[in-house]
């Protein structure tokens, strides 16, 4: 089993680093791999991505793809609501938790593969802050709610916007960062989370997250683009059929 956690932190973070997406998958290998429930295997996990965020935002702010009119909404969305998610996971039960995110999930990935087709709000600066401050919130409050850690809803979202793949799963960074802030007081609150393994997820992860970022840049936009959405739609019916 320390060999099983040990492949999946390393391929989570690299997935994350790569396309902003896949701590999804992070949950469920905590709990096949621990036995942990699954409201202490989420927890664990959204406080492991914070640390791991913050090396994806250093690393994307080193290569100039952070934008501050996509970031800051978020963030502050993010900062707001995913306290709020954590605290309330306790109301939703397990089974019809998992279900409805798993069909959010997979609902975003095939938005993600259609043209963008943006609002005629956002052509406007303040359009566009108003959207992307409704997405940090919404997302944040999820990603407290379950574990997810955020991009995997945020970046479809931004994408079939019509915001640029690269810009859009940089900014997936520090959003994570300050949703799993956030929604780690909730955890701590509630004593959701597992410290020993949230520490070897950090370390491990970290590695994939490097490894991801790099490859990345060797990608192009529209190639981004399809395996953010295919991912997703994976990952929603991996979800399903759990």
């Amino acid at each position: 089993m320390t060999i099983f956690l040990a492949v999946s932190f390393v391929v989570v973070g690299f997935l994350c680093g790569a396309t902003s997406i896949g701590g999804i998958l992070l949950i469920p290998a905590i709990q096949y791999g621990t036995g942990m429930s699954l409201s202490l295997s989420s927890g664990t996990a959204l406080c492991s991505f914070f640390f791991t965020a913050a090396v994806g935002t250093f690393l994307h702010w080193r290569r100039g793809n952070l934008k501050r009119n996509i970031v800051v909404p978020q963030c502050i969305g993010a900062l707001l609501f995913s306290c709020f998610g954590a605290l309330t996971k306790h109301v939703v039960g397990d089974v019809a938790l998992g279900a409805i995110l798993a069909v959010l999930i997979i609902i975003s990935g095939v938005a993600a593969l259609r043209q963008p087709h943006p609002l005629s709000s956002m052509s406007t600066e303040r359009g566009r802050f108003r959207y992307l401050l409704f997405v940090g919130s919404f997302v944040g409050f999820m990603a407290g709610l379950t574990g997810m850690g955020g991009p995997v809803l945020s970046v479809p979202m931004m994408i079939v916007m019509g915001f640029l793949p690269m810009a859009t799963v940089a900014a997936a960074q520090p959003f994570q960062m300050f949703a799993c802030l956030s929604g780690s007081v909730g955890n701590i609150i509630i004593d959701q989370i597992n410290w020993h393994v949230a520490l070897l997820s950090v370390v491990l992860q970290s590695v994939g997250v490097w490894a991801g970022i790099r490859a990345a840049a060797h990608l192009n936009t529209a190639l981004l683009k399809k395996a953010i959405a295919f991912l997703c739609v994976f990952t929603g019916v991996f979800m399903l059929l759990r």
